[in-house]
């Protein structure tokens, strides 16, 4: 019922909110992340690691989620596991570590996935709303 629930917020927010695009940084050496805007089961992914979670069957990734200006979520996950960033607000978010492997820009209605590929713990935060943190154990 939760996972149902979800879906339908996102595609109520997709509705309302439309798509966006993400910029990425020349010379960047972070691992890419990528986003995905909601689209119907039809849509082709445009890379291997894009995925459509609004659409088919619900995911079994863990999935920190962005709701009300806050992260929720996980606090500990394993090495070889994707996460799912998904923005449920109306503005634009990043999941960012602080001095970590990811910096992940995501739209307001989209998801975007990242894959652990080394152990630790991970302080993050938004660099658009520093105020909102949490903190990521990866195991190995």
């Amino acid at each position: 019922m939760k996972k149902l629930l979800t879906l339908v917020v996102l595609l109520s927010l997709i509705a309302a909110c439309g798509g966006s695009s993400s910029d990425t940084t020349a010379g960047d050496t972070t691992p890419a992340a990528a986003t995905t805007e909601a689209a119907p089961d039809t849509a082709p992914a445009t890379t291997q690691a894009m995925t459509d979670t609004t659409g088919g069957e619900a995911s079994e990734n863990p999935r920190i989620v962005i709701s009300g200006m806050s992260f929720s979520g996980p606090s500990t996950v394993s090495v070889g596991d994707t996460i799912e960033i998904v923005n449920m607000d109306e503005v634009p978010h990043t999941w960012t570590a602080e001095d970590g492997p990811f910096d992940v820009s995501v739209g307001p209605g989209q998801t975007a996935t990242y894959t652990f590929e080394e152990a630790g713990e991970f302080p993050y935060f938004c660099k658009l709303h520093p105020s909102m943190t949490g903190t990521i154990t990866v195991e190995g």
